[in-house]
């Protein structure tokens, strides 16, 4: 009968999954891309007066590309910085210019290759992943790029699983201040700095450093972060939580026995038991879970010791698990509604 149960259970878990989509945050704002005319972009990115470009040199000096690395350029368009940090890898590194248009890669490609730069190669992504294999990177640069991404979550955690274990984000965007920034800024980004940083940072990074040498832009350097106190248990808020339930870049799983869950459970969590996901694991199947890697998953048990397990199984299998602190009681006490 509990395994029944248990089966059942999983079940509804993968089925109410299936449904959960997050929206673009920002649509459309990439429809200039769908088949760009590379020339026009060339002359409206390759020349003096884009603050980026003027201060190229400098950027690149302070992203601190080392020779041997392997570097993506996201959003590289029309490959102004891919060729710039071509000459930083040298022979023995590699640059990647990712783009969503294939027009732009292609471009970049074959302009590298007139200029001998052989250690360059493309890769057409989505737009909610950097379509790069597992840990392959040393750094993502990001250069005016990061207000065009759809899918923020997605992407960042597409780059944080690129990601070499002790790899970088090098981020360099434009300020959005009310009152400084100009009308086609305001109006082109959804958003400023600390936004884009806390999105950053709930993908899983922690800041390093922040670079102030240009007027309508910041520069700013990531790695990955635990993001868990020395029990395990994620630092993330009961705040954070919501708000990933509420945009759907989180779910929540209760770690508890099927006997505790009937006795009572949170109407936005579902069942997956620890005792499950440890069966699995002797097998070797936890990585077959349905449970979805483009999603924050949130672990609760009763008291916040089980949660840990959980999580740590999960992420073996590349799923990015987060651990709460708060227990079931604790949980509901805090307004998150029992079923």
């Amino acid at each position: 009968m509990r395994q029944s149960l248990l089966i059942f259970s999983i079940c509804l878990t993968l089925s109410s999954l299936a449904y959960a989509q997050k929206k673009s945050v920002n649509p459309g704002i990439n429809d200039s891309f769908k088949e760009p005319k590379v020339d026009q972009f060339v002359e409206r990115f390759e020349r003096e007066g884009r603050e980026v470009y003027d201060h190229r040199q400098k950027i690149i000096q302070t992203a601190e590309i080392k020779p041997g690395m392997t570097v993506a350029d996201i959003g590289a368009g029309t490959g102004l910085f891919t060729r710039l940090l071509s000459k930083e890898v040298g022979a023995e590194g590699t640059v990647i210019a990712v783009d969503i248009a294939k027009e732009f890669v292609d471009h970049v490609v074959s302009t590298s290759r007139e200029q001998g730069q052989n250690n360059v190669r493309g890769q057409i992504c989505k737009q909610d992943s950097a379509e790069l294999p597992p840990e392959s990177i040393d750094v993502a640069f990001i250069c005016d790029t990061y207000h065009h991404f759809e899918f923020p979550y997605k992407t960042m955690r597409s780059i944080h699983r690129a990601l070499k274990p002790n790899g970088r984000v090098v981020l360099v965007e434009f300020h959005r201040e009310e009152g400084k920034s100009s009308d086609w800024i305001l109006g082109h980004l959804r958003a400023g700095q600390d936004v884009y940083v806390s999105e950053i940072k709930r993908a899983g990074f922690e800041v390093v450093s922040e670079a102030d040498f240009m007027e309508t832009s910041y520069m700013m350097t990531f790695k990955k972060s635990a993001g868990t106190t020395e029990r395990g248990h994620t630092t993330d808020t009961l705040d954070d939580l919501r708000a990933g339930l509420k945009d759907q870049t989180a779910i929540l799983i209760d770690v508890r026995e099927q006997r505790e869950w009937n006795a009572g459970h949170l109407k936005q969590a579902s069942l997956f038991p620890l005792s499950d996901m440890q069966d699995r694991e002797l097998k070797g199947t936890v990585g077959q879970l349905k449970l979805p890697k483009d999603q924050i998953i949130y672990t609760h048990c009763r008291s916040g010791v089980r949660s840990v397990s959980a999580a740590q199984l999960l992420r073996k299998s590349g799923y990015d698990a987060r651990a709460l602190k708060a227990g079931f009681v604790n949980l509901s006490n805090s307004g998150f509604e029992q079923e």
